[in-house]
């Protein structure tokens, strides 16, 4: 398996590191602080002035330490001092000991940076599919926040301003016939380059209806929907005419016998009050808890020209903030595409 260690003798670079057991064999800790200092200022009056100590306790703290190692750390002359050759190997060490414990004090002490990430998604998934999910994500990862822009304009991931995004369409160079599926204009990225496109869903159209719109009528076929108004949403023109052509009807709705709409909730509300035979995508009525009591008229669907999609710059995909929120859509997405 890919990052498995080899079987085998490890070379000696691979030794791991064994952890002291015994007493560790140290100096005076105390002094060491004192010690520092005097060699990075090379003055012990300077020390002692950085410590808030005076200059013979900073001395002091040196000959303790010095009578410790039973070696001298400093050759000190009348105005000024310097290192021995133990003393600079002495001062190496500890610089950087305290070095390491400085840093490990300053990230225990702050806290981890909040990392905002922006996502752009579809007006209704970010209603009823990603905010009622978010809490979970932002649960398991605190340090992260995630402000989201619904939209259904073409969105630029060339900028770096976008961390990822979710539109409807399809992909480029994708071939479908119009006569087969039902067409999707929008446009969803306006620069493909290096931009990755994982499918969440496919968008499959299905007609919905009040129960009480038909009564005890049954349609049997998809021209009979013609009989009823057809309620139309703006951001798919064209569905509920291929759709149809799809099923082999070639005279257009009546436009006298059509609503239409903004988004798919609206559709959905109006058909809940029996306003008409809403179009809607299968994805969207498994989002919606009141769409159980909306009635299927005909067992007909229909998969569009595209699918929605999950939409990534590759070179942001290397921001581990980045790749953790996108790991977790595709789970969520997974977990609800079957009823898709």
């Amino acid at each position: 398996m890919y990052g498995d260690v080899p079987s085998g003798p490890r070379p000696k670079a691979w030794a791991p590191m064994k952890r002291h057991q015994g007493k560790r064999r140290l100096p005076p800790l105390g002094s060491l602080r004192g010690f520092e200092a005097a060699a990075r200022h090379m003055s012990f009056r300077d020390a002692a002035n950085e410590l808030q100590l005076t200059e013979g306790a900073v001395s002091r703290q040196i000959k303790t330490l010095e009578l410790s190692l039973g070696v001298a750390l400093f050759v000190r002359k009348t105005r000024q001092v310097h290192l021995t050759k133990e003393g600079e190997r002495l001062f190496q060490a500890v610089r950087e000991a305290l070095d390491l414990v400085e840093q490990a004090v300053v990230r225990i002490k702050e806290p981890p940076r909040r990392k905002t990430l922006l996502l752009s998604a579809l007006p209704t998934l970010t209603s009823r599919w990603i905010m009622p999910r978010l809490h979970e994500f932002i649960k398991h990862d605190r340090h992260i926040d995630v402000r989201i822009v619904a939209s259904l304009d073409p969105v630029d991931l060339s900028d770096g301003h976008i961390d990822i995004a979710i539109r409807v369409g399809r992909l480029p160079g994708a071939r479908t016939a119009v006569e087969a599926r039902p067409r999707i204009e929008h446009t969803m990225v306006e620069n493909w380059d290096g931009v990755r496109a994982d499918e969440l869903f496919p968008d499959v159209l299905v007609p919905v209806c009040a129960p009480t719109l038909l009564g005890r009528r049954r349609i049997k076929e998809a021209k009979d929907l013609l009989h009823y108004p057809l309620i139309h949403t703006s951001t798919r023109r064209f569905a509920w005419n291929d759709w149809l052509r799809g099923h082999g009807v070639t005279k257009l709705p009546r436009a006298d016998r059509t609503l239409e709409f903004g988004h798919f909730f609206m559709s959905i509300e109006a058909a809940l009050h029996g306003q008409g035979i809403a179009i809607i995508p299968r994805i969207i009525l498994a989002l919606y808890k009141e769409a159980s009591r909306l009635h299927r008229p005909i067992e007909a669907t229909l998969p569009s020209a595209g699918s929605y999609y999950l939409l990534v710059p590759d070179a942001r995909l290397k921001v581990p903030e980045v790749a953790m929120l996108h790991r977790w859509l595709l789970s969520e997405a997974a977990a609800l595409r079957p009823l898709a």
